[in-house]
């Protein structure tokens, strides 16, 4: 389908969303993203939360009454100048992204912000990615064969 125009974000009759490069079932998009190990919560151009990852390991636990919740409400009064001066320089154009790391509870913890871009330049929102780097960052050398070993082995 390279180079194919989809008229049809969502083609019903096969309950697939097309992507620009491919489309997936409907029902896919909640698996990947609850099986990507980060934490993804998105936040509309009204600055309503509309969406959470529900992972296996979530670091940062999210109830669904924080749905349709203005996005400063659920940051801590002493953050919320930190929130509002993303949300304007995502508007402006003036930043894409804004990244901070934190240490809880003995992990290394990195949450990044994007700003989302149709191609009109339209800004429709901004997804929060969570990720424990804890392990990650405790890597050394390389690993080329294959090896179960330390993971999940179900």
């Amino acid at each position: 389908m390279a180079g194919a125009q989809m008229s049809q974000p969502v083609d019903i009759k096969e309950n697939v969303v097309w992507l620009g490069t491919g489309g997936l079932p409907a029902d896919h998009i909640g698996l990947l993203f609850n099986h990507l190990p980060v934490d993804i919560t998105f936040v509309d151009r009204n600055d309503r939360v509309k969406y959470f990852s529900q992972g296996k390991e979530r670091i940062f636990q999210r109830n669904r009454a924080i749905l349709n919740r203005d996005v400063r409400m659920c940051h801590p009064p002493s953050s919320v100048h930190v929130v509002q001066q993303i949300i304007d320089d995502f508007r402006s154009g003036k930043q894409d992204s804004a990244a901070f790391w934190i240490r809880m509870k003995g992990q290394f913890i990195h949450i990044e912000y994007f700003a989302l871009r149709n191609e009109q330049g339209e800004y429709p929102g901004t997804p929060e990615v969570s990720q424990n780097l804890t392990s990650k960052r405790a890597l050394e050398g390389e690993q080329r064969i294959l090896s179960y070993s330390g993971q999940n082995e179900s």
